[in-house]
């Protein structure tokens, strides 16, 4: 399948679209609370959310750049009649890609992209964080056209009643994608007890990258 720079604008997915070395944008805090039904109030907030997008060192028309910063923190309080048995709080990225090229699609003027459409993620800590923290180097999805891809920035469990996950600057680069690229933080809380289980979640507003 040959798809032409032209085409594409024309279907409004122009070329090197996007808000590549914009200034960083910070996006507004996020909070939610419940009380579960054996007496546990836990919160969950997501803070200190920015994305800032950066123009593409490659120069590429199906690469996206930038950095993300976040910090996720979750707390379990009150008087519960049930001790509580697992608490663990997650931290996610989540990136859309609107039109996948990587399958050998050309963008005019013989510019070709690799086989895979993918994201990296560097600069975060391990997704399988535990009692004992590791820092990761990078990690690397593939990407599905018209779907949303799930990446942990981190996963601690709780050993007390509180417990946060920060990630500063995070560089994500997203290739083989043309037209909008958009990223979201979530956050996840999730706490069992012997009698109830219960898990919260918080959305950032979605940005472009």
């Amino acid at each position: 399948m040959r798809v032409t720079a032209a085409a594409l604008a024309v279907a409004g997915l122009a070329v090197g679209s996007g808000a590549a070395g914009a200034t960083p944008s910070a996006l507004g805090s996020k909070h939610d609370r419940l009380v579960t039904d054996d007496g546990w109030t836990i919160s969950l907030e997501a803070s200190e959310l920015t994305v800032n997008p950066m123009s593409n060192l490659a120069n590429s028309a199906s690469s996206r750049e930038g950095w993300i910063s976040s910090k996720v923190q979750g707390r379990i309080s009150g008087r519960g009649t049930e001790a509580v048995q697992s608490a663990i709080l997650e931290h996610f990225l989540v990136v859309g890609c609107q039109v996948d090229v990587s399958d050998g699609a050309t963008l005019g003027l013989g510019l070709q992209v690799g086989p895979t459409a993918n994201v990296t993620i560097s600069g975060q800590p391990s997704g399988t964080i535990g009692i004992g923290a590791q820092v990761s180097p990078s990690i690397t999805m593939p990407l599905k056209p018209g779907r949303i891809t799930e990446i942990s920035l981190g996963k601690k469990r709780l050993q007390t009643d509180r417990a946060s996950v920060r990630v500063k600057r995070a560089r994500v680069s997203v290739d083989g994608c043309m037209g909008p690229t958009t990223v979201r933080i979530i956050a996840r809380l999730s706490v069992s007890t012997r009698t109830a289980d219960d898990t919260i979640n918080v959305y950032s507003a979605r940005h472009w990258l």
